[in-house]
């Protein structure tokens, strides 16, 4: 049996840029409506279904851009 000093270092744990930018904005997407919510409780779902709505503008504008 291995001791802990003879076994192999594990790999390290890896993410790709994009993937942390996604996850950063999905994070500052909810504090956003959170915050909203907090001061006037539909001021929540009216931040939230903006954001909504600028991702879909975004990535049309970008899936139109590549062809």
């Amino acid at each position: 049996m291995a001791t802990i000093d003879e076994r192999p270092a594990a790999p390290p744990i890896t993410i790709s840029v994009q993937i942390f930018r996604e996850l950063v904005g999905m994070v500052g997407a909810c504090f956003a409506g959170y915050g909203a919510w907090l001061h006037y409780p539909p001021a929540g779902f009216m931040v939230g279904g903006g954001i909504l709505v600028g991702l879909a503008v975004v990535g049309t504008v970008r899936g139109d851009a590549a062809r």
